[in-house]
């Protein structure tokens, strides 16, 4: 484990977004007809919700990012300087933060009797689900660690400036980070991190491109990625976290189709992409109580939703290279013919 044994300060939480905002987020989204993902993970069921679809063996992808950082951290460690703290975005249940603060103790307790120093090491979860916030700070109660979580979407960094300490290693886990536009999230980040700071991400990325078969063994490895992709997201599991939002305002679950694809998109900096698509198509008029609020939808309605990248490797050094990261170290698991392979990076914003 690490550190000091013994229970130590729970850590305060700040919020800077409720319930109530995230629920009239909600019903302004869904009146433009959209269901963005973040907003599947609201309230108490959002996060009951997804903590069942990462235990589901339907569901591997974040599950086996752990695996990876599982097996690399004690290698990545190495790579840290001991006196660093640790912002995680989108925290969920704080398992794979749980491992990397262990071996960041760990270090800085020997560096600290080495230079005859103590200082204890800065932790601070964000999500936008306080109870995920609480089940982060939890998992760290017994680690030496000054703890301060804040409830708020990813464009609350600016804001949480004056409440950090740098060196930071901010990190976005369990594939978060393809669950953004990369301009977005990269421009944002390098706005918010200092020169001493560092960022660790991770990603389920497929081999190939597809869009470019060079033989028919590439083709058929492409083919079967592709196979494995389709059995996640669109598995019943998936589908239901991806739809009870609106289960629960009312939507009857004969009254819509889920709809989820894989699609090519042109990037500006890398061409031909995968991304998923998903949809709801109404099949009936429907009406959802949202609040005090009621929204109608006609049959025949569409409701556009979130959506995931599958990079290759090559797809990502692109991208980071060009939004102003240099790659550090990179972690990669074992390559799985049927289902791509995941992958750890650690980088630091140019200067």
């Amino acid at each position: 484990m690490g550190g000091e044994p013994g229970t130590f300060e729970p850590g305060e939480i700040i919020e800077f977004l409720t319930e109530t905002a995230l629920k009239a987020k909600l019903y302004e989204n869904l009146k433009k007809y959209e269901l963005p993902d973040y907003l599947l993970y609201m309230g108490a069921e959002g996060a009951n919700n997804w903590l069942a679809l990462d235990a589901s063996r339907t569901f591997p992808v974040a599950r086996n990012l752990k695996t990876l950082l599982e097996a690399k951290r004690s290698a990545l460690i190495t790579y840290l300087p001991s006196n660093m703290n640790l912002l995680s975005v989108g925290v969920g249940s704080g398992e794979k933060e749980r491992l990397l603060l262990e071996e960041l103790v760990r270090k800085n307790s020997i560096d600290s009797r080495i230079l005859g120093r103590k200082k204890l090491l800065h932790y601070y979860p964000l999500d936008l689900n306080r109870r995920f916030v609480e089940l982060a700070l939890e998992k760290v109660q017994d680690l030496p660690l000054l703890k301060k979580g804040f409830v708020g979407l990813v464009e609350t960094l600016p804001t949480l400036k004056k409440h950090l300490h740098p060196p930071l290693l901010y990190c976005i886990l369990g594939n978060t980070f393809c669950n953004y536009e990369p301009t977005f999230i990269l421009k944002l980040l390098r706005e918010n991190l200092e020169p001493e700071d560092l960022f660790l991400f991770d990603a389920h990325i497929l081999s190939s491109s597809s869009s470019s078969f060079s033989s028919s063994e590439t083709a058929k490895v492409c083919r079967a990625e592709e196979r494995f992709l389709l059995e996640a997201y669109t598995s019943k599991e998936n589908a239901f976290f991806n739809t009870s939002p609106l289960l629960r305002q009312g939507l009857e679950s004969k009254a819509f189709d889920f709809e989820l694809g894989l699609v090519f998109v042109e990037s500006e900096f890398t061409g031909r992409l995968y991304k998923t698509k998903k949809k709801l198509h109404i099949l009936k008029e429907t009406q959802l109580q949202i609040g005090a609020k009621t929204l109608v939808f006609k049959k025949g309605a569409v409701i556009r939703m979130g959506f995931t990248y599958k990079y290759t490797f090559d797809q990502l050094q692109i991208i980071l290279k060009i939004q102003g990261f240099e790659i550090l170290k990179t972690f990669q698991g074992n390559f799985d013919s049927r289902s791509g392979t995941n992958l750890l990076v650690l980088a630091k914003k140019k200067i």
